[in-house]
């Protein structure tokens, strides 16, 4: 493959200007550290696991409305690589208060999804990923049936 060097600012200008912006699941240029962000009446998928070893990390901006001044989550999980249990899920909630819950589901084959749960308010979200070894980003709607009965991460 053939590279060439292109020196003139007003080409590049053009180029970025017409790419589009990226997404979870669209390709682009996408602000730095941005994974996802979600403006919906509904709870919202995290992210699940890809294996049994998992090693995550995730600073996540909270808002109840659109009006409202955002609270920052900092959730961390963990399981080992032997294991399908529930991975170890902690929030800790760096400024102002837990509105709205994280919440995780693990099925029979160890995959454990993470949602953000709606319950009265329209959440506002936005997602910074730190690690995610084992995990996968969705930033997709859910249902609060689709995490009944399952654990609330351990505030710390």
């Amino acid at each position: 493959m053939e590279k060439i060097k292109i020196t003139d600012n007003s080409v590049i200008e053009q180029i970025r200007d017409n790419m589009a912006t990226a997404t979870i699941s669209e390709k682009g240029l996408m602000p730095a550290g941005l994974i996802g962000s979600k403006n919906n009446q509904s709870s919202t998928l995290i992210c699940e696991t890809t294996t049994n070893a998992v090693t995550g990390s995730l600073l996540l901006a909270v808002s109840a409305t659109t009006s409202g001044i955002p609270n920052l989550y900092f959730i961390t999980m963990g399981r080992s690589a032997n294991s399908t249990n529930n991975p170890t899920l902690r929030v800790k909630v760096l400024a102002g208060t837990y509105d709205i819950k994280i919440i995780g589901k693990t099925d029979a084959n160890g995959v454990c999804r993470i949602y953000a749960e709606r319950n009265q308010y329209t959440p506002v979200l936005k997602v910074i990923s730190m690690n995610t070894i084992g995990i996968t980003m969705k930033m997709e709607s859910a249902d609060n049936s689709d995490f009944e009965n399952g654990f609330e991460a351990s505030l710390i």
